[in-house]
């Protein structure tokens, strides 16, 4: 009998042990399944900056969004060429609204009589008076094509690649606040063929713009 009840106390004393073991592993087993979760976040909206030019031929009277397929016709004097002849023309440019600033780039002209263009000579300068004329080509002008002088003497061909190109310090500004005012002269040399009598010829010119970013 004694033997039994010590069996018996056995049993117990190891089913104990079992659900002591099984409560600790299930206290442990709770304790790793649950987590607090949190998180934070921002975010941004971002938009493109705008750069856009546009152009007038009458002193900025009216602004036209022109282009090297579309461009706008000069204001030369009415009138044929004449050996000699010389003829100006104010070109401005500024930006439109909300628009960056930038810089401005005079392009070589194209022309559609090739004969015609060698016997024209032209000069640009960046100029801030009222009138484009003779009085603009002075030895501190700002030159983008030719240099101070002469018509003739200074005066490159038409179809040539500008004198200089001073992208960095031709300026325009942004938002319409100031436009960039460039003058134009054209002359026919004084030793120009009779057989361009009656001719005809369209000079184009690009001021080809890029904004500061």
């Amino acid at each position: 009998m004694r033997h039994a009840n010590q069996r018996t106390r056995g049993r117990f004393s190891r089913a104990r042990a079992v659900l002591a073991g099984g409560l600790v592993l299930g206290v442990g087993g709770s304790l790793t399944m649950a987590a607090w979760a949190d998180s934070e976040a921002g975010q941004a909206t971002f938009t493109a900056s705008r750069f856009a030019t546009e152009s007038s031929i009458n002193s900025g009277t009216a602004w036209v969004d022109s282009s090297a397929t579309a461009p706008l016709t000069f204001a030369f004097p009415a009138g044929g060429l004449s050996p000699s002849t010389v003829k100006y023309a104010p070109f401005w440019v500024r930006t439109k609204a909300l628009s960056l600033d930038g810089t401005l780039a005079l392009q070589a002209a194209t022309t559609n009589n090739a004969t015609f263009a060698n016997s024209l000579k032209y000069r640009a300068v960046r100029y801030t008076g009222a009138t484009c004329d003779a009085s603009a080509f002075t030895a501190g002008a700002t030159y983008l094509a030719g240099t101070s002088g002469t018509p003739a003497t200074n005066g490159i061909v038409v179809t040539a690649a500008p004198t200089t190109t001073p992208a960095s310090t031709i300026t325009v500004a942004a938002n319409q606040t100031q436009a960039t005012q460039f003058c134009f002269e054209v002359s026919m040399n004084a030793d120009a063929s009779t057989d361009l009598q009656g001719q005809s010829i369209t000079v184009t010119w690009e001021v080809r713009a890029t904004s500061s970013s």
